[in-house]
């Protein structure tokens, strides 16, 4: 899972290419704006943010990439409050372990509304996971990248018991894999399913000629880091949310 995925942002920058960028988006609680923290000095991160924010005087999230002391001082100082960490965990593919779970390919205009059904309850605790609706789905379905052979569905009982959404990032040098989403309905916890769906996710960006696999997880989800962590996921990159 990720931070706001499929929104349309823009890039706020300098004269260059080298400059340092703030992308400006929106998500389902307001506007967005995202940063790499190393590539800006505070002060001129400091300038930079208080000009946007001109524009949004509350109801702004900022997900800061590589954030440090220094800049959660800064968010506190114009009014925002830490709200959760996201780890990106990356690793090399194909992996070592693997499993031979049954799944089949999500079903264009068939699948939507009980994978929407399912999605919301397994993530029913979740800030921007839950509230998916048919729509949102065909809204990701029109994006570029959205490949349902990709999109793995886990039946049992004659129901969606699990599923791992994958995508693949053309625009980064390897392309890279992603497990986009994964979850279990919460009738089929227990089962081990979490673990066998993830690794299926990466066996099929794997068999796509994929090297490469990260996904994103919040930094407090201590049973899932864990799992990521022992398939051979490690953190590169800790990403921010901060809220006004």
């Amino acid at each position: 899972m990720q931070p706001p995925s499929g929104d349309t942002f823009d890039d706020v920058s300098g004269i260059t290419n080298e400059e340092p960028v703030i992308k400006i988006g929106e998500d389902r609680d307001g506007p967005v704006l995202e940063l790499d923290a190393t590539e800006w000095s505070v002060d001129a991160l400091a300038m930079a943010l208080r000009t946007n924010l001109e524009q949004w005087p509350q109801g702004v999230s900022i997900w800061i990439d590589h954030p440090s002391g220094e800049t959660d001082d800064l968010l506190t100082r114009l009014g925002f409050e830490i709200q959760r960490d996201l780890f990106r965990m990356e690793r090399s593919l194909p992996m070592e372990q693997r499993t031979d779970i049954e799944t089949r390919s999500f079903v264009v205009d068939q699948d939507e509304e009980e994978w929407c059904q399912v999605n919301n309850r397994a993530f029913a605790w979740h800030r921007e996971q839950s509230g998916w609706t048919p729509e949102l789905v065909r809204e990701r379905q029109a994006e570029s990248w959205f490949d349902p052979d990709g999109f793995l569905i886990h039946h049992r009982e004659g129901r969606i018991a699990a599923f791992c959404w994958t995508k693949i990032h053309e625009s980064e040098t390897p392309p890279i894999g992603e497990v986009y989403v994964i979850a279990v309905d919460p009738d089929f916890h227990g089962l081990g399913l979490g673990r066998a769906l993830t690794l299926a996710g990466y066996q099929h960006l794997g068999d796509s000629g994929i090297t490469r696999a990260m996904l994103y997880v919040d930094a407090d989800n201590t049973p899932a880091v864990t799992l990521y962590r022992d398939i051979g996921l490690e953190v590169e990159v800790v990403r921010r949310l901060h809220q006004k």
